[in-house]
């Protein structure tokens, strides 16, 4: 990483990173191997008694070389919390023991209680720190080195740690890589940004103070990475003063950028402060020269409700030109799904779509320009994203190349094949863009010949233009009859709808595309079907035991319509308690099926069922484990017909399978075999269906 650095950033390094990388140079490999482990492990303060690496020999006669030549020191002052910090307790104990009375701290304290305690009892002194102790020094010099190969803050090597761990691909999209940076000063501003950034999420309040106290000194940003880092410190740090109500504070940071999010809050802050007739010019600015659609969006439609006496939002607006469906709250945790099925069921062919399928046509359809030759700004191995994408000039980069693909996007035969070409050159190939998935591809296919004309490439200029604010925020389903695609984003109660996603609707919408949003009203459809399910295993943990027995029952309108039941080879003994429990014996299930044998069967007599039991995750895991081990995929909701009793009949001393069969004389007659206990299981949904009914009506 230091070579790299070296070869490429010669122009931009400063004598501190130069004197760093020189005397690095000079150093014995072995002082090398040590300077890198303490560089990748977690803080700044070690004990040579604790490393051992077999790759360095004579440890301490390298922690000499590196002291002499400032790569390590000495406990300072300055360092002090941090050594306390490295202690383990027992050792933080008996440090406190050794300098100071009993009665100054107690041993059930948490450790950083513990280090508090020692800083103010115990003043420090080298003669107090273990000299075996050292901390790794020239660190800002090495964090500067990080942040010109990584482009961002990091405080160790754990990246490359992961990768030759094998844990990380980084796909070498180029042979050699240029510099991020031209200049020092360049380098040194977003240097300021990114650490001013990481910061803000990681210091101390008194380093967020400061920050904003200093920001009359702030460096100015020279290149788009410094600019886009600036921007986004101002926003964070104008949106906490606006939370801690410094009103007078977070518009001076607002005011000093602007982006969409902060010119907004601007406005808003304004106007609430009673400063209408500035606000309506600054809207009018905004509708005219807007920063991004979504700045228009938002210009647009606070004009017209404060100065236009619009009732609506626009939000308001695009739901009441949407569906609102019925939905069996069984569904709650899958509204996606659940109206998947819905449309599915009118006879329409549904796609899952959201972000994914937009992203991956992007990322084929620009490949070479992204990851080819000529890569738009790749600047080392472990990048993902090309840097002009992320700046915002990969369309002015490239915009003779990409208009031309643009043009041809109608002509979806000689495409398709383009985009296959790429996927058999660079399949699984790790991008920053998409991620390869073979359903996603069949999406891509149906909207590259089922689209209107010309709006695709519509929606990929604007991707290409400003892929940081188009990347996501697409509708969720994208509905397909009779040759014609229709995109929904599914609002379920008390989800809101976000800026993007608005943006998103309206964007289609003027490209060609039908675009709505559905909102869902959660009922107990009367007519919902659900496959009630008892097992009996080995053992009462799914993944460690296995099922001997599975027995369900379908239910709808509250009549059993089916029945399913086996006998299953666990490939194991059962115990004796189970077998006493169940009565299932080593005997019976010996020639029983196993599971792989009757999953699909089994799945197909669940079909688009609710699945039901009592003390369902029990049941449900078990049968979702079994197809785990078969690589496949068990996803239905589920309800549970105990956690229901309780809900809807309380007051009973047991909510057992049993016991409630007692209370509510169901027939239990074979209680522990798998369909007798569906079948009573199914009786009480049915009272639970009852009651539901009746409290919705």
């Amino acid at each position: 990483m230091l070579k790299f650095v070296a070869e490429r950033y010669e122009a931009v390094v400063q004598d501190e990173q130069k004197s760093f990388l020189k005397d690095f140079a000079a150093l014995p490999v072995p002082a090398q191997c040590l300077y890198a482990r303490l560089a990748g492990r977690k803080g700044a303060v070690f004990s040579l008694e604790k490393l051992s690496y077999a790759e360095i020999p004579h440890l301490k006669k390298q922690a000499t070389i590196l002291r002499e030549l400032n790569f390590v020191s000495a406990v300072a002052p300055e360092n002090y919390a941090s050594f306390l910090m490295s202690l383990s307790k027992t050792e933080l104990i008996a440090f406190l023991m050794k300098h100071v009375c009993a009665s100054a701290y107690r041993v059930s304290w948490k450790k950083a209680v513990l280090v508090d305690a020692a800083l103010t009892h115990i003043p420090y002194s080298k003669d107090i720190i273990d000299p075996h102790y050292i901390v790794q020094s020239r660190q800002d010099a090495l964090n500067f080195c990080l942040f010109l190969y990584f482009g961002k803050i990091e405080t160790n090597l754990q990246n490359f740690t992961m990768r030759d761990l094998g844990l990380i691909k980084t796909p070498d999209f180029k042979e050699d890589y240029g510099a991020r940076f031209e200049t020092s000063q360049e380098a040194q501003a977003a240097y300021f940004y990114a650490s001013a950034l990481h910061d803000f999420k990681h210091g101390t309040e008194a380093d967020i103070t400061a920050l904003i106290d200093s920001v009359d000194n702030w460096p100015a940003p020279i290149c788009p990475v410094s600019t886009h880092s600036r921007d986004k410190l101002l926003q964070k740090l104008g949106g906490l003063a606006e939370r801690l109500e410094d009103i007078s504070t977070a518009l001076s940071l607002y005011e000093r950028s602007d982006t969409p999010l902060c010119n907004e809050r601007v406005i808003r802050i304004r106007y609430r402060q009673g400063e209408k007739e500035w606000s309506e010019k600054r809207l009018l600015d905004l509708i005219d020269n807007p920063g991004s659609d979504e700045e228009h969006n938002f210009a647009q439609d606070f004009y017209s409700r404060k100065f236009q006496k619009k009732r609506t939002s626009l939000v308001t607006d695009i739901l009441r030109g949407g569906d609102n469906i019925k939905l069996d709250e069984a569904y709650r945790n899958q509204p996606e799904a659940a109206a998947k099925r819905y449309y599915e069921a009118k006879g329409q062919t549904v796609y899952r779509t959201e972000n994914a399928m937009w992203r991956m046509l992007f990322g084929l359809l620009f490949w070479e320009e992204l990851y080819g030759d000529s890569a738009a700004g790749l600047y080392n191995s472990f990048e993902r994203i090309p840097a002009l994408l992320k700046s915002g000039d990969f369309y002015t980069h490239y915009k003779d190349a990409i208009e031309l693909k643009l043009k041809h996007l109608s002509k979806a035969n000689l495409v398709l094949i383009d985009l296959l070409k790429v996927i058999s050159r660079h399949h699984n190939t790790p991008n920053g863009i998409f991620r390869w998935n073979g359903r996603t591809v069949e999406k891509v296919k149906t909207l590259l010949f089922q689209a209107p004309p010309d709006s695709l490439s519509i929606i990929m200029r604007l991707m290409v233009q400003n892929y940081n604010q188009m990347k996501d925020g697409f509708p969720d389903l994208m509905c397909v009859e009779n040759g014609h695609i229709r995109f929904v984003e599914i609002k379920a109660e008390g989800d809101v709808i976000r800026r993007n996603q608005l943006t998103r609707i309206q964007q289609l919408r003027q490209a060609g595309f039908e675009t709505q949003i559905t909102r869902i009203d959660w009922v107990l459809d009367p007519d919902q079907i659900y496959v009630v399910v008892d097992v009996e295993t080995t053992g009462g943990r799914a993944g460690l035991h296995r099922l001997t027995e599975i027995g369900a029952v379908k239910v709808q309108s509250g009549k059993v319509i089916g029945e399913w039941q086996s006998l299953l080879n666990p490939q194991r003994s059962i115990p004796a308690n189970i077998t006493r429990l169940t009565g299932i014996t080593q005997d019976m299930v010996r020639e029983a099926p196993l599971f792989h044998e009757v999953a699909d069967s089994f799945r197909d007599f669940m079909g688009d069922a609710i699945f039901a039991a009592h003390n369902v995750n029990f049941d449900y895991g078990f049968i979702a484990s079994e197809y785990k081990r078969l690589g496949q995929k068990f996803r239905h909701p589920k309800i549970c017909t105990c956690a229901s009793m309780r809900k809807l009949y309380s007051g009973y001393r047991s909510y057992s399978l049993k016991n409630l069969c007692q209370e509510f004389e169901i027939d239990l007659t074979g209680h522990h075999r798998a369909l007798c206990d569906a079948k009573a299981a199914a009786e009480l949904l049915k009272l639970i269906n009852t009651k539901r009914l009746e409290l919705q009506a």
